[in-house]
């Protein structure tokens, strides 16, 4: 991973990690008006999210004056180039498509009007969802509705008994998963087969997602912005030290988990945590309404033993220059967030016919006001601004106890403040790329390779999907999703 940049982009990226990204793009690509229209319906695409889709036509409905139409579909019937799309005046959407759907022309950069304007109290929002996820290049094109990391959600009760701290490294979670295996099973809870100390989202779209969130504390350098690319040649770096260090360590934590990890979603592991079926999952917490099936041991029954802990991070970090590792600053200690793991977002549509009224809506849903009945009925969403954490339950529901809820909020806003942080890929090709690493991961579980080989492999993989894509048309959209501007 070596990085001769010039020094005209070393200033540049220099001042985005001081600074963060931009907070005052132009003003002159959506009229700066927010009032809404009465002329015609608006018409709202609601992707990979029914019940977002039901929450924002229910809260229209009853509260706007208008109508709405609501489209629901996925994002790959949305963006299938082989189908006729109705003309939409707004899209909601998972975090992690904002690329996509930005540099196919389908969303348009908010104005700064409506970026600083009541409607939008931008300052109540956290930190990296701020300054990072809702842009796109040194422009903001999104309103959030609240964007989960994976943490650390684990039964209090046995990890008390056991005498056992929130692992805060990953060395110290491998300790704990091996401690839970040997000593944990409470045999009134659950067989032993369907017991283990562990369940991780291995499944597919999250197998590679769990990947990079371990990767993050060794992979993300301080002086380097750059962490899944070379910004000057596009080479993959999910071969380097840092990512085989991450891929080594899952699978020697495999064997604590459930053998179905490799089709588990963080539904599933949260299902699995909630159930007593095992002591420590991978997830973030959600409403009850979420995990139907969590059986007759989840923790509400039990006294509220569940405890949410930050993600592990790294006391050592890798230096892509001097391929070495070094220890992490002291004021960097603490976990590397990843960013765009889940989360929905809400954008002005380019070929909105409509789009003072379609900026009111997107501000509206997003605002302090609305958010707070609508994101929380999307199990992709948590909350997302300093107003909303004392009402953090509208989120986690009974899934906490009260005192454990409040908790988990201050841990969100702790992790959004971070001062180091990894993006998920959020340019064009997210899925391609993330699908192989999820069979890089799935390849190394199941011992076909060592982990050296199954992400070399993967490397060469991601090159040639980022050929296809072409190599200048990817280089700006990887400088984009960092927020910088080629």
């Amino acid at each position: 991973m070596r990085h001769s940049r010039s020094r005209g982009l070393v200033w540049a990226i220099a001042a985005v990690l001081l600074s963060g990204c931009p907070t005052t793009p132009p003003s002159d690509a959506q009229p700066t008006s927010v009032e809404p229209s009465r002329a015609k319906p608006l018409r709202v695409a609601v992707l990979d999210d029914p019940q977002l889709a039901q929450a924002i036509e229910r809260q229209w409905q009853a509260r706007a004056e208008g109508q709405i139409e609501v489209v629901r579909t996925t994002v790959g019937e949305f963006l299938d180039k082989g189908r006729a799309q109705p003309a939409v005046d707004a899209i909601f959407y998972p975090s992690g498509w904002i690329g996509q759907l930005a540099e196919g022309g389908w969303i348009s950069p908010l104005s700064d009007d409506a970026i600083h304007g009541p409607l939008s109290a931008r300052r109540d929002i956290f930190e990296l969802i701020r300054q990072q996820e809702v842009y796109w290049g040194e422009k903001v094109y999104a309103v959030p509705l609240g964007s989960p990391q994976l943490n650390v959600v684990y039964r209090r009760d046995v990890f008390e008994k056991l005498g056992l701290d929130p692992p805060r490294t990953w060395t110290e979670y491998a300790e704990t998963a091996r401690k839970l295996a040997q000593k944990a099973r409470p045999a009134d809870r659950a067989p032993a087969a369907a017991w283990h100390a562990l369940a991780e989202p291995l499944g597919p779209g999250w197998a590679g997602q769990v990947l990079l969130a371990r990767a993050a504390g060794y992979a993300r350098h301080r002086s380097y912005y750059a962490t899944l690319f070379d910004l000057e040649t596009m080479q993959p770096l999910i071969a380097t030290p840092p990512f085989i260090k991450a891929l080594e360590e899952l699978v020697a934590a495999a064997p604590f988990s459930s053998p179905d990890a490799v089709k588990f979603t963080p539904d599933e592991t949260r299902r699995e945590v909630l159930a007593g079926r095992c002591a420590m999952s991978l997830t973030w917490p959600a409403r009850r309404a979420e995990t139907p099936d969590a059986g007759p041991s989840a923790s509400v029954r039990d006294g509220g033993v569940l405890a949410v802990a930050e993600l592990p991070g790294s006391a050592q970090v890798y230096h892509p220059e001097n391929k070495k590792w070094e220890p992490r600053d002291r004021a960097e200690l603490g976990s590397v967030p990843l960013l765009a793991v889940a989360g929905r977002l809400g954008s002005v549509a380019k070929s909105s016919r409509q789009p003072q009224a379609a900026m009111a809506l997107v501000l509206r849903v997003a605002g302090a006001e609305w958010s707070e009945q609508i994101s929380p009925l999307s199990p992709a969403t948590t909350l997302f601004r300093a107003s909303q954490l004392g009402k953090v339950t509208a989120w986690t529901g009974d899934f906490l106890e009260p005192p454990a809820a409040k908790e988990y909020a201050e841990l969100v806003q702790q992790t959004q403040s971070r001062p180091l942080w990894l993006c998920s890929p959020r340019f064009p090709g997210r899925d391609r790329y993330l699908a192989v690493l999820d069979d890089a991961v799935h390849e190394a579980v199941r011992g076909a390779k060592p982990p050296a080989e199954c992400l070399q492999a993967a490397a060469e993989r991601w090159q040639t999907i980022t050929r296809e894509l072409g190599v200048p048309a990817q280089r700006t959209a990887y400088l984009r999703s960092l927020c910088m501007e080629p």
